[in-house]
């Protein structure tokens, strides 16, 4: 039995959620989903992004003085340029940048200790506070019931409550560099605890040793599918009954459990 608590990331808390096998690869290898190209362009948005933070702002920085330590970044300028107007008018609004975050919580009775890193933090008009998480990806922008049922946009609703206690309501913002645009949710309490319920599973079995492998559309892009999965060869590889019932989606709902 697991003693010491399971560390988990949004991102890796979304991972878990939809299949366990490829959370126990992300641990083994860190191969990225991301093509290296994007991988290098996400952290010079990010580097110029909180450079413009530290400076700052808009009001200790001219938006001439911050394009000019990007002059080699043709692709970056469009975007930070973006960025900094939209700063302008949100400036008196913020409250921390680039903030990691700690929360130790028991999901089904095991001990689990989330990290993450918020790139904004926003207080709103009514008392509140809105965590602003960048999205450097050209799209497709998701909707809003998409991301409220969105593992990693639970982990990051824990942390942000637990460490602004007195800042009520929290909400959530994907901010979309490369498209301008933002997606908004807060999570009703129903919505929050729901969506926790999704990893108890996943999580009970990782401190049994197990894990659990559950195909479906998210094995699309998943970087292990032909990097070692058994499941996804499995199911690629399995004769197709054509006078079968025709199965839901374009992957058999089944679920494969391994030790570890």
């Amino acid at each position: 039995m697991l003693r010491q608590p399971i560390l988990l990331t949004p991102a890796e808390a979304r991972i878990l959620a939809n299949c366990s096998l490829h959370y126990y690869f992300d641990q083994q290898t860190g191969v990225s989903s991301l093509d290296a190209a994007h991988v290098a362009l996400d952290e010079a948005i990010r580097e110029a992004v909180q450079a413009l933070h530290a400076a700052g702002g808009p009001a200790r920085l001219s938006l001439e003085q911050y394009l000019a330590g990007q002059a080699d970044q043709l692709l970056l300028r469009p975007i930070l340029e973006r960025y900094y107007q939209r700063l302008a008018q949100d400036w008196r609004q913020m409250i921390a940048g680039n903030e990691t975050l700690e929360l130790k919580i028991t999901i089904g009775g095991i001990p689990v200790l989330l990290r993450g890193i918020v790139d904004r933090l926003d207080k709103t008009s009514d008392g509140g506070i809105l965590a602003v998480l960048f999205r450097t990806e050209p799209g497709p922008l998701p909707d809003a019931a998409e991301l409220r049922q969105d593992q990693a946009m639970t982990m990051f609703h824990a942390l942000v409550a637990a460490n602004y206690p007195h800042k009520r309501p929290v909400r959530l913002q994907e901010a979309w560099l490369q498209l301008d645009q933002s997606v908004t949710i807060e999570l009703s309490e129903e919505e929050y605890r729901q969506n926790l319920v999704q990893l108890r599973e996943p999580i009970q079995a990782l401190a049994r040793g197990q894990v659990r492998a559950r195909p479906g559309l998210h094995c699309e892009l998943c970087p292990f599918k032909h990097r070692g999965c058994p499941v996804y060869a499995h199911e690629q590889n399995d004769e197709v009954d054509l006078a079968s019932t025709p199965l839901e989606g374009k992957i058999p709902r089944r679920q494969w459990t391994f030790k570890i």
